[in-house]
């Protein structure tokens, strides 16, 4: 299967997904209410304020995070025995944004507090960002034997002296 498709398929949702957000009426107290104690401070409302768009805003983050994981996907270089680590890692990350999407739904005042931190703030903090970190280790690590195997260089480099006898100046 050509995956071309599916990430065309994946950005054209995630335009439907912003147009449907913009046309969308701005609900109250987006942009905060004045603080009683210090008028020129501004204060944010409770979770209610993103009634319209809370579901919407899962969806983009989630069609997001598949995304990034089809194309760490497609980046792998036949290794089909290791595509499994991808898939395990992007249901984690996937997980851990739905998990902070519904906690932040819920409020932050209501949330308890784990680590000094509300539990939506914990899950950012200690869960998405630790997420995409062992993406970047996984691909760093493993970019000789999934992504650019010595095979491949080694087929890159006849590629180019094969260019360059042919008198192409295809040096870079």
């Amino acid at each position: 299967m050509k995956s071309y498709p599916v990430i065309f398929a994946l950005f054209i949702a995630l335009l439907g997904i912003v147009v449907t957000i913009l046309l969308q009426s701005a609900p109250g107290s987006v942009s905060g209410n004045p603080h009683p104690s210090f008028p020129s401070l501004s204060q944010g409302g409770d979770a209610s304020r993103h009634d319209g768009i809370t579901v919407l805003g899962w969806l983009f983050g989630a069609l997001q995070i598949i995304l990034f994981v089809v194309c760490i996907w497609v980046s792998l270089c036949g290794v089909k025995a290791h595509r499994w680590m991808v898939i395990v890692c992007g249901v984690a990350y996937l997980f851990v944004f739905t998990m902070l999407m519904i906690t932040y739904r819920q409020g932050v005042a209501e949330a308890p507090f784990v680590l000094g931190f509300p539990l939506p703030t914990t899950l950012l903090l200690f869960g998405m960002w630790p997420m995409a970190a062992v993406f970047a280790i996984l691909y760093v690590v493993k970019f000789r034997s999934w992504v650019y195997s010595p095979q491949d260089q080694e087929a890159f480099e006849n590629l180019k002296a094969e260019m360059s006898s042919k008198g192409g100046d295809h040096d870079t």
